[in-house]
């Protein structure tokens, strides 16, 4: 399925799953941004319409039947003669700024989709030390890179909130590397929060590996709008293989999601669900079902292999497996009564990674 003329100035679903798969070929003056990190990492972001894409531009991306040119003035997407148009998200001019500590604003947190703050606020895994980190995750490589700091405070976070918001970033995405077995990043995100919370006006969303329901309603007593548990695969053995570090957190996933559910409400958990790594079709929608059962959000993204872990040379799936799985986790939650526009901030708010949010709305318009 090419671009066709009914999508010309609009995104509609099909379009934004094909472009999260398939990625864009695009020009070398707009190849900046981030190469690695704790997330899908070395895409563009852009407006198509009234979605936001993150689209890759590396690696895989390079054989895309997509491109990014500029035309007539604009930019647009081509495929063959087809041709769509496209705006690119403009980096914010707080990016070149400094902290009162003297670090560049950009290192210390990003710009994610259109209207998200983002940051790992603590960018060290244990995992990585001991050389089982999660196969797809880049999140060390950012400070091999040195575009980031190992560790975000409090101060610096506030500060780069203020000015964010002052550009119309409304919310924000706290995320951790794994620093502690024992609260497994807990206390760090708690801090920050607190802080977003006491001084900034943004919706807060974090995300850790699965924790006890004290530290789950500690999140939440520090300021944590919305929680993501992400368990990556929900084939067991997918993710014992490509998530070594985190094998032995299998079984406590079920029971965290309960806890946070019960803590943060209907509609304000979710988990990254990753498809692409070789796991079970009939096992993962086995999984997306009882996740929406649960009252968890599934929210689904193609793998995005990333330069420098060990999935680098991995493909994404084909943007039909992807419709199938999202199809799938469409009905499931409209049978359980979960609605993903509701989520209060973070990566299912941004949306820009995933079609999933897109596809609900389309089911609802119908």
């Amino acid at each position: 399925m090419a671009i066709r003329e009914e999508d010309i100035g609009q995104m509609n679903a099909a379009l934004k799953n094909r472009l999260l798969c398939l990625g864009i070929r695009a020009p070398e003056d707009v190849k900046t941004g981030r190469k690695a990190g704790a997330g899908p990492a070395g895409g563009k972001y852009l407006e198509v319409g009234e979605s936001i894409v993150n689209a890759p531009i590396y690696g895989f991306s390079e054989n895309s039947p997509i491109s990014l040119d500029f035309f007539d003035g604009n930019y647009c997407l081509s495929e063959n003669e087809d041709k769509c148009a496209a705006e690119l998200i403009q980096e914010p001019s707080f990016y070149s700024e400094k902290t009162s500590d003297g670090i560049l604003m950009k290192r210390i947190a990003l710009q994610h989709g259109k209207h998200c703050l983002a940051t790992t606020v603590c960018q060290k895994c244990l995992y990585w030390r001991k050389g089982n980190e999660c196969h797809f995750c880049g999140i060390e490589l950012s400070l091999k890179y040195d575009t980031t700091i190992p560790l975000k405070t409090p101060d610096q976070l506030t500060e780069v909130a203020l000015r964010a918001w002052e550009e119309r970033l409304t919310h924000c995405t706290l995320t951790t590397g794994t620093s502690s077995l024992d609260d497994r990043g807990a206390r760090v995100l708690a801090e920050s929060s607190r802080a977003l919370k006491d001084n900034t006006r943004m919706e807060i969303h974090v995300q850790l590996e699965p924790v006890d329901r004290e530290r789950i309603e500690f999140l939440k007593q520090s300021g944590a709008d919305t929680i993501g548990i992400h368990v990556e695969s929900l084939d067991q053995s997918v993710f014992e293989e490509k998530c070594p570090g985190k094998a032995h957190q299998w079984t406590r996933y079920w029971d965290a999601w309960k806890d946070a559910v019960e803590v943060f409400g209907d509609n304000q958990v979710s988990s990254y669900v990753i498809i692409g790594m070789g796991e079970d079709e009939e096992t993962t929608k086995e999984g997306i079902e009882k996740m929406c059962e649960q009252g968890v959000i599934p929210f689904l993204v193609p793998l995005r292999p990333i330069n420098g872990t060990k999935m680098e040379n991995a493909a994404p799936p084909a943007p039909e497996v992807m419709l199938d799985y999202y199809s799938h986790a469409i009905g499931c939650m409209k049978v359980y009564g979960i609605d993903p526009q509701k989520n209060k901030a973070g990566c299912v708010r941004c949306g820009a990674c995933s079609a999933l949010g897109d596809f609900y709305e389309e089911s609802h318009a119908l």
